[in-house]
This record gives structure tokens, C-alpha cells and sequence, in this order.
């Protein structure tokens, strides 16, 4: 009965995510071995092969969890279905100002709709996201109704956004979920780009002043982390929700080729360090124990 067990729970683990036809994930070559996690790392996790969307590690994956401004790769795509990052100058308005980690400006700063898809992935700016929810076209009542489709469409069975930033911890996901949205997100040209940018200077239309970001994935800029090499990330943080990560990545070796590209999401992690020191080790630990 318990090797019964056994191997469903491996089949399990490593059923596709979402497949792309025809390609066959990693095979596990020591089987004897899980990730060793230390109490308290995180609250859920998983790591996704990228090419075949085969899971290669699971704790907790469909444990309820606030996604915090994890939900911006949602409300980045919902908008780029509606409208395309350009030179157009819009303004921020009060009603962008949620709380939280914000582009600080004063209300009505005008900045052009590209200066705020990099303000809301890269510096994860909530009045930027809550600015593209309301320059969509859609309205921000119908925004929330396409992202809540999308996540639908995307086989996103545990998740609901309530917002387009994800200040309230009433948006809830899993850590299985967020590897689907991340899958997608990071696929796309715009959020990727953003998503991969390290540093991002801009101008404010109607006063001059020159404006830097930095990103908030350590992953990408942090010396200690290079020996992987980042192909999207984003950051997400709420007292309710601790630390959350979806990154996708290969090592450094590997730039160029398409073998041992995985996506790794942590959610509930202690501090911000943490979040990229165990997503970094589960990214190793998978590239030890498979073969591609």
C-alpha cells in the first residue's frame, strides 16, 4: 500500500503544470531525494519545468494564499490585452493611491502608459498598477471581472482578485496557480521585459523631474546570485502574506540553450532574502536530482 502511495504521489508531482505538446519533461535520476526544507522556510512552493510544464517539486501547492503584488502579472496582462505601452502621457489621480509600495509622486504627475507598466513590474508600484486598471478602457469594475476571466481561462481554480495591485489580502491563489499565471506572464514580450529590468529612469511630464526605479528581485542584480541567470521575476510582500516570489530561471551556464529552465514560486516566505535564498536553492536542487 505504501509503495502504491508512493508512486501516485510521484505521478502527481510530476504531471505536467500545463504542457506544451509534444515535449517531455526532465526525468528524476535520484529518486531517494527530496528538498531539504528547513522549518519555517516557506509556506507553499513549486518549481516548474518551463519547456513542458512538468512540476519537479511541490509543498503545499494548493494551500490558500494572499498573492500580494503577485497579482500585477494579472492586472499587466489584462491591460496589455487592451492596450499597448506607448509614448501617450496619462496622469496619476488620487484614486490610483492604495497604500503600500507606490511611485512616489505627487496626484496628478503625468508619465507616459510605458513609464507605468515598468513603475507597476519593476519597482512594484501599487498606484501605477491601480492607474492601468483605470486606463485599460474597461473600467476598473470590468478589469477586475477580465482578470478574474483570465484566471479562469488559465485553469486558475483557487484563485479570486479583488484588486488590481494586490494591497488586499482578500486576493487570494495558490502557489500552483501563480506558476500558471507566471508561466504565461513571463512569456509575454512587454513583462518580461519589465520583469527583467534592473533599473529604469523616466521623466515627469509636467514638472521635469527625473525619476529612478530599481527592480525588487535581488535575483537579478545581488552578486551572490550569479550563477543563475533571471528570465522573469516579480516580487510580492503583504504582513498577511510575507514574502511571495515567482521567478523563472536558468543557470548561468545554460544561457542560450532551452535545457533546465524552471519557474519557481515561493509564497509565505520570512524576509525578503529568504524568498530569493530558497528559490535559489530549489532551482539547484532540481538542476542536481533531473536530467534534461
Amino acid at each position: 500500500m505504501k509503495r502504491v502511495l508512493f508512486f501516485l504521489a510521484l505521478l502527481l508531482c510530476l504531471a505536467p503544470l500545463t504542457a506544451r505538446a509534444g515535449i517531455l519533461g526532465p526525468e528524476k535520476i535520484t529518486r531517494d531525494t527530496d528538498y531539504s526544507r528547513e522549518k519555517g522556510e516557506f509556506s507553499a512552493a513549486i518549481v516548474v519545468d518551463v519547456e513542458s510544464g512538468m512540476i519537479l517539486y511541490e509543498y503545499e501547492g494548493l494551500k490558500a494564499w494572499p498573492a500580494a503584488s503577485l497579482t500585477k502579472l494579472m492586472s499587466a496582462l489584462v491591460y496589455l490585452d487592451n492596450q499597448a505601452p506607448d509614448g501617450t502621457v496619462v496622469a496619476l489621480i488620487s484614486a490610483d493611491e492604495v497604500g503600500g509600495g507606490r511611485l512616489r509622486v505627487a496626484s496628478g504627475a503625468k508619465l507616459t502608459t510605458q513609464d507605468l507598466i515598468y513603475s507597476s513590474i519593476t519597482a512594484s508600484a501599487n498606484n501605477a498598477a491601480m492607474a492601468l486598471a483605470r486606463l485599460s478602457g474597461l473600467g476598473v469594475k470590468k478589469f477586475l471581472g477580465a482578470m478574474n476571466a483570465k484566471a479562469e481561462a488559465f485553469e486558475m481554480r483557487h484563485t479570486t482578485f479583488v484588486d488590481a495591485a494586490g494591497i488586499d489580502p482578500a486576493n487570494l491563489t495558490c502557489a500552483r496557480d501563480l506558476a500558471k499565471l507566471a508561466w504565461r506572464a513571463f512569456d509575454n514580450s512587454w513583462i518580461r521585459k519589465t520583469a527583467t529590468t534592473a533599473q529604469y529612469r523616466f521623466k515627469i511630464r509636467n514638472t521635469g523631474e527625473m525619476k529612478t526605479i530599481k527592480t525588487t528581485n535581488a535575483l537579478l542584480v545581488d552578486p551572490q546570485y550569479n550563477d543563475v541567470f533571471v528570465t522573469g521575476g516579480k516580487t510580492g510582500y503583504l504582513e498577511e502574506s510575507q514574502y511571495n516570489l515567482a521567478v523563472r530561471m536558468r543557470p548561468m551556464e545554460a544561457v542560450g540553450n532551452d535545457d533546465r529552465h524552471v519557474l519557481v514560486v515561493v509564497l509565505g516566505a520570512p524576509s525578503r532574502d529568504a524568498s530569493f535564498a530558497s528559490a535559489g536553492a530549489l532551482a539547484k536542487w532540481v538542476w542536481d536530482v533531473y536530467k534534461w
